[in-house]
């Protein structure tokens, strides 16, 4: 199999890893194979700017392949999509499409289920000189009341609202589709900061920057 040079596989690492095959005719066969261990981090300094990332929502079914290609003209830089938001599980954490959505909550609920309440959230609530006296969005009980002074006289307030389970679950799909672009202009950055990574350092399994020895359990060290 060929891979895009600017493939996530084609970042990685070899190793001379002892063979696994049947038919090796030794147990000092080796043979090369990525090193999948190796993981790709963003810079703190470029991660923790968040100058150098452009905001965006994922659409519909849009896959990271997609937005890669939309962003950087080159679909095989999907995992600069990921590797920039921290995402490790793309079946978790990437946002599901519609129809992946459904199969998902049919799945999960049956159709009472979903109708029914999950939690209930909090509604803003201000002063008459618009203080804030309760944010929106927390999980609260179902007999949650808020009690205040406001110009010398005292109010108890109940200002909440229920969320279904596919509201709940909806939300937080919908979250997943917030996430950062890495700008175009700092890609040649993020490339050479991530080859520099992934090379080895000097070591007793060391063999060139992109190729380490693994050690071999079938060969018993004098």
């Amino acid at each position: 199999m060929s891979y895009s040079p600017n493939s996530y596989f084609r970042q990685l690492p070899d190793l001379d890893y002892p063979s696994l095959k049947n038919d090796r005719t030794s147990v000092y066969d080796y043979e090369i194979v990525k090193n999948i261990f190796k993981r790709a981090v963003v810079r703190d300094d470029v991660f923790g700017d968040m100058v150098n990332f452009t905001k965006y929502s994922v659409e519909g079914d849009e896959r990271p392949d997609q937005v890669a290609f939309d962003f950087y003209g080159d679909a095989a830089l999907d995992w600069v999509i990921l590797t920039t938001n921290n995402i490790i599980h793309v079946r978790d954490e990437w946002p599901m499409g519609n129809q992946d959505f459904l199969t998902y909550l049919n799945g999960k609920y049956t159709s009472q289920d979903l109708s029914n309440i999950h939690h209930y959230e909090t509604k803003v609530i201000r002063d008459s000189r618009q203080n804030l006296i309760q944010p929106a969005g927390l999980y609260v009980k179902s007999n949650h009341s808020v009690t205040f002074t406001d110009r010398g006289s005292t109010y108890t307030k109940s200002e909440i609202t229920s969320v279904s389970f596919l509201e709940h679950e909806t939300n937080l799909n919908d979250a997943k589709r917030n996430i950062d672009i890495l700008r175009p202009e700092l890609l040649d950055v993020f490339m050479r900061d991530i080859k520099n990574m992934m090379e080895y350092k000097d070591s007793s399994q060391y063999i060139t920057d992109n190729l380490k020895r693994t050690q071999n359990p079938r060969i018993i060290s004098p």
